[in-house]
């Protein structure tokens, strides 16, 4: 099964999960940025989408919002969702919830079973994400890459 690893990563927190989940699947891992044009990244071949962001205020980041708004997905990708956090309330559930929407405007499906860990904040939870939350997400992938329908 053909995998990649979509991104948004505004304090490293995320991209530290996103390479370590690229790296076990051996597939590529795409950062979002500001001003990244959808249309430029094919998926053709893909059948397992990782997408990855932080949260803000219960919000994934902008970036990986405007990716799912402009880009266009063909049936049968599989959309799977990472995310860390500084771990404050149901934040984790509205940014799925919002990640999900916007699948769903395009068709598309978000699996239920998603993958988070905390990250750094400020000066807290330094060193997250660390070796253990790492390793969790290496299992979590290959999992999601074994329960392939």
């Amino acid at each position: 099964m053909s995998a990649i690893v979509i991104y948004s990563s505004h304090r490293g927190n995320t991209e530290k999960v996103a390479q370590a989940i690229a790296t076990q699947l051996n597939c590529s891992a795409v950062k979002l940025t500001e001003n990244f044009d959808a249309q430029s990244l094919s998926l053709e071949g893909c059948c397992l989408v990782f997408l990855g962001t932080g949260i803000r205020g219960g919000e994934p980041y902008v970036e990986l919002l405007n990716y799912l708004q402009t880009a266009e997905f063909k049936s049968g990708v599989r959309f799977v969702l990472f995310m860390t956090w500084a771990g404050g309330g149901a934040s984790n559930r509205l940014a799925y919830e919002r990640v999900k929407q916007y699948l769903e405007a395009k068709g598309m499906v978000l699996e239920v079973d998603y993958f988070i860990c905390l990250g750094q904040f400020g000066f807290t939870r330094r060193g997250r994400p660390n070796e253990g939350d790492l390793a969790q997400a290496k299992i979590w992938a290959q999992q999601k890459i074994h329960s392939a329908p």
